[in-house]
């Protein structure tokens, strides 16, 4: 977000008018300074007075050039204060006060969106123009502008897709699923939203990123934290899941940790070409926990899943049933 939205986006949260999706963009803003707090206060007496000296001072240079800039509210959160304290002092390093605001508002095209896939079988690495790098595992696809000009970096994923994004705050990237989106700055995630899928599955290897839905937050992860959303019902869990474990299958080793038959056939279908069905109301509720390994044979892989199953299977042309 450029200053003026921050600054805009900091009023409104102080006084309590912020969106959820606002408030989740505040928060992805400040993130990328959490390594950086140090004290700033000596005690409660010492903050409110620079509290009242400081926004006075903003105020009174930054409104004689926006007339339209609401005043001040008189009463708000310590926390609320500091965000915007925190805020200044970052762009008063970057421009004057008084400039803040002097930016034309543009009005946003439609951009044509490129698409990247990856074939059965097959993996895709996708390098973006802003120098995230994005792994697409089989049967996966981006859509992606040429290049960022809007308030985001915003692409959208069908599939499953491990994300290297490059840092940069002023500029949130999105990944958008059929579903829910995660927001990041700066970090390293895998996201799991085949649709077909009953479920999305995002794990955090590296940094911090939030998650949205319709305006809603619905949780920050942080490294080897896992969100699981199951679509039917709306409902979501979060725990702790090794991130290695998760994005595994770059390597080649797809490691299966209690899934349903429906996420085990999809599977097989995107990194073998074949479709697995069954009969059997019984086989359909088990869970799977195993490793597949890509290059394996497809018969090796039944293998294992008959061992789990006890039961056997058929592969006529293209279609594998467990009996």
């Amino acid at each position: 977000m450029n200053k003026r939205e921050l600054l805009e986006l900091l009023q409104k949260e102080a006084q309590g008018d912020c969106t959820p999706e606002e408030t989740a963009r505040l928060d992805a803003w400040y993130a990328s300074f959490d390594n950086k707090a140090v004290p700033v206060f000596r005690d409660e007496a010492e903050e409110e007075l620079v509290r009242t000296r400081l926004r006075n001072r903003i105020y009174s240079q930054i409104t004689a050039d926006i007339p339209d800039l609401p005043a001040p509210a008189q009463k708000r959160k310590t926390m609320v204060f500091l965000r915007m304290a925190a805020a200044v002092l970052v762009l008063v390093g970057l421009a004057y006060a008084a400039d803040i605001f002097r930016q034309e508002k543009t009005v946003p095209q439609q951009e044509v969106l490129l698409s990247s896939a990856a074939p059965a079988g097959k993996m895709l690495k996708v390098i973006l123009t802003d120098g995230s790098e994005v792994w697409l595992n089989a049967g996966s696809s981006l859509s992606y502008p040429s290049g960022f000009k809007g308030r985001y970096r915003d692409v959208y994923l069908k599939g499953e897709a491990f994300f290297n994004v490059a840092t940069q705050p002023e500029q949130p990237f999105v990944v958008h699923t059929d579903t829910i989106s995660t927001v990041v700055l700066g970090t390293s995630f895998n996201i799991k939203a085949y649709p077909e899928l009953g479920n999305i599955r995002i794990n955090v290897a590296t940094g911090k990123v939030g998650i949205v839905m319709g305006g809603n937050t619905l949780a920050t992860l942080l490294p080897d934290q896992q969100l699981t959303y199951n679509k039917p019902d709306h409902t979501y869990h979060t725990e702790t899941k090794e991130a290695g474990f998760t994005h595994a299958w770059r390597e080649g080793s797809i490691n299966l940790d209690g899934v349903s038959f429906d996420e085990l056939a999809a599977v097989l279908e995107h990194n073998f070409g074949y479709r697995l069905q069954t009969k059997r109301a019984d086989i359909r509720k088990v869970r799977f926990s195993m490793n597949i390994i890509t290059s394996s044979k497809i018969e090796d892989v039944m293998r294992i899943v008959c061992g789990i199953t006890q039961a056997r299977y058929r592969i006529q042309e293209q279609v594998i049933s467990i009996y």
